[in-house]
């Protein structure tokens, strides 16, 4: 049984994107681990609805690729592989409570700032809005 199946249930019949998105990270760790799997990575693939969603899984297997080779390298050769994807399988997947992570790193699950973080509307104009004042030109 390899590091994926140890985690993830393959026996599934629809996945909605986040859980699309989680697999395909985990998917490309372990393939940077010498655990590949093609066959769930297609079928994977081939769930999303959309050419959109399948991009995403994409996008999310090449991350989960890349930061499994970048943690392989940084630690010693010695480190067990089961070491070095619960290292990069808890820091991006598993929910940290935010008060015990002082890491402000974004995670591959995470939303944009721009969707996840929207502006105050609070705040109130100082003038009245049918007021409208005309610009030096045209007065």
């Amino acid at each position: 049984m390899t590091l994926y199946e140890d985690r993830f249930d393959t026996d599934w019949d629809h996945l909605d994107r986040d859980e699309a998105m989680e697999r395909a990270f985990a998917l490309g760790v372990a393939a940077s681990l010498g655990q590949r799997n093609q066959d769930e990575y297609e079928d994977i693939h081939q769930a999303m609805g959309t050419n959109y969603d399948a991009s995403i899984v994409e996008l999310a297997y090449k991350e989960g690729k890349q930061k499994g080779t970048k943690r392989k390298r940084a630690v010693d050769n010695a480190t067990d592989v089961e070491d070095i994807w619960e290292a990069v399988i808890s820091a991006e997947l598993d929910d940290v409570d935010p008060a015990d992570d002082d890491d402000t790193t974004s995670r591959a699950t995470d939303l944009p700032s721009a969707v996840s973080d929207p502006p105050e509307m609070t705040e109130q104009p100082d003038r009245d809005p049918e007021q409208t004042e005309f610009p030096d030109f045209l007065e």
